[in-house]
């Protein structure tokens, strides 16, 4: 088995910032610092020397973003934050792929409401700037350390005022190994949720279910029945649940009580089952999103 340092080619980016991140389980990270407070002027090329991480941008922000999709745009450092395959920009519960990027040295990440046609990543070459007079919905700073991977996630709500970026570590050296079996990391990045219902749980569905009054027995995911905002867990699985799964309002003991229920996304071929399941908010304080996204896992490390 290899170490993503050995498996990936290093990258070089283009370093216009900043501060450090504080370690943890998830934190909400301040913009501080000036462009170029990290001593690296914009534009120069840094070789990455000291390792590369992992990246992956999570549009959860229901009102952040343009039109019906919430759609933004996402630029790490001066350089457009590619979105999956086929995008141009990351709607609202849509993610980037996972990114390769230089660890050690500090990032920008800026996200921009999207202005569409021509203009999809123009923002960019200014960040963390305004552009065409529109600044930046949110913007972050963090230096990331070697075969770690982050989700980062734009969470909250304009109208609740919570809207931030929550980074999760989710830790190093993930996937160093292939996952002994399947299993979710679980995300709580609904902090206006959160602010309500003080917490937010997650668990399967013993039947299928298309409403939380069908969700049968509702078993929670060990470890992540009562999850704050910006916290997340790491759950074994019995293979794929054949009613989905579910978050809610968490609790301290037993089986959170369902809001939201998606089905469970299939397995990818070749690829042990390993599902992110990211709670967002949505519009309105009783509401709440649930996002699947499959993981990449091959390739990572091992």
């Amino acid at each position: 088995m290899r170490s993503l340092l050995a498996r990936f080619a290093v990258l070089g980016t283009f370093a216009v910032s900043l501060a450090a991140c504080s370690s943890g389980n998830g934190s909400t990270l301040p913009f501080a610092g000036t462009p170029n407070a990290a001593g690296a002027n914009s534009g120069t090329f840094q070789a990455g020397a000291s390792g590369s991480a992992l990246l992956r941008f999570i549009q959860g922000s229901p009102d952040s973003g343009t039109g019906a999709a919430g759609a933004v745009d996402v630029c790490l450092d001066q350089q457009p934050l590619t979105p999956a395959a086929g995008a141009v920009s990351v709607a609202y519960k849509g993610a980037s792929t996972l990114q390769t990027i230089t660890s050690g040295i500090p990032h920008t990440i800026s996200v921009y409401a999207s202005l569409g046609g021509s203009n999809v990543g123009a923002e960019c070459a200014n960040a963390p700037n305004p552009y065409l007079g529109s600044a930046a919905i949110k913007t972050t700073s963090f230096t990331p350390a070697a075969n770690t991977r982050y989700d980062l996630v734009l969470a909250g709500t304009q109208a609740s005022k919570t809207a931030q970026l929550i980074l999760f570590t989710i830790g190093a050296n993930v996937f160093a190994t292939a996952p002994a079996g399947a299993e979710t990391i679980s995300l709580n990045a609904a902090p206006a949720y959160t602010a309500i219902n003080k917490g937010i749980g997650f668990g399967q569905c013993t039947t299928v279910a298309v409403a939380p009054a069908t969700c049968g027995t509702p078993t929670v995911l060990a470890g992540a029945g009562n999850l704050a905002s910006g916290r997340f867990a790491t759950s074994p699985i019995n293979g794929i649940p054949a009613g989905g799964f579910y978050d809610g309002i968490g609790v301290a003991a037993g089986n959170p009580v369902p809001v939201t229920v998606i089905a469970a996304p299939a397995a990818a071929a070749g690829q042990p089952y390993v599902i992110n399941l990211v709670a967002v908010d949505q519009i309105g304080a009783t509401t709440l999103g649930l996002i699947a996204i499959q993981e990449s896992t091959l390739g990572y490390g091992f």
